[in-house]
């Protein structure tokens, strides 16, 4: 467990091993939530971008459909050769 002291003015310093793994910097956001004697910080990740401005993002890439379908048909072929051993 990582304690912490509060100052006199009601501030407290997150230590530098807390801050690192949540990868908390200057100005990131963060809310509070008191449950029961305990009280929750959670790190605010902004929300995603309206689908709007994603538009033609994955453009000239590979397809994700033919992905999907070649994975969907290697998964039946281990089924098969599963079934074919047993």
């Amino acid at each position: 467990m990582t304690k912490a002291t509060i100052s006199s003015k009601g501030q407290i310093a997150i230590p530098k091993a807390v801050r690192q793994r949540l990868n908390l910097k200057a100005g990131t956001e963060v809310s509070f939530d008191v449950q029961g004697e305990a009280l929750v910080m959670r790190r605010l990740v902004r929300s995603f971008p309206d689908w709007h401005t994603m538009q033609g993002m994955v453009r000239g890439g590979e397809s994700l459909t033919r992905a999907l379908e070649d994975e969907h048909r290697a998964e039946l072929a281990r089924d098969d050769a599963r079934l074919q051993d047993s």
